[in-house]
């Protein structure tokens, strides 16, 4: 999160589990931060229920994969939130 204070990135690949913070966490803490609605957010994880999806979504992720992924996944998802 001090990263993104001191310039925001375009795009953040963020996964669910981290240390110090949940990557839920710091998705709500960046999206309620001044600036935190520029960055792509595609949450990398493994839980694939609709529960944990629906909830990355409405706390502001713009797309979801799941692990294990390849370079083609993480082109395909970044292509769809307009990044590349």
């Amino acid at each position: 999160m001090d990263v993104c204070l001191k310039g925001m990135p375009d795009v953040i690949l963020l996964d669910w589990n981290m240390p110090v913070m949940s990557g839920i966490d710091f998705l709500r803490t960046l999206r309620s931060t001044e600036g935190g609605d520029i960055p792509k957010v595609v949450f990398c994880t493994t839980e694939n229920d609709m529960a944990h999806i629906r909830e990355a979504m409405t706390a502001g992720a713009n797309e979801y994969i799941m692990k294990p992924f390849d370079r083609a996944i993480i082109e395909a998802k970044f292509s769809q939130v307009e990044v590349l």
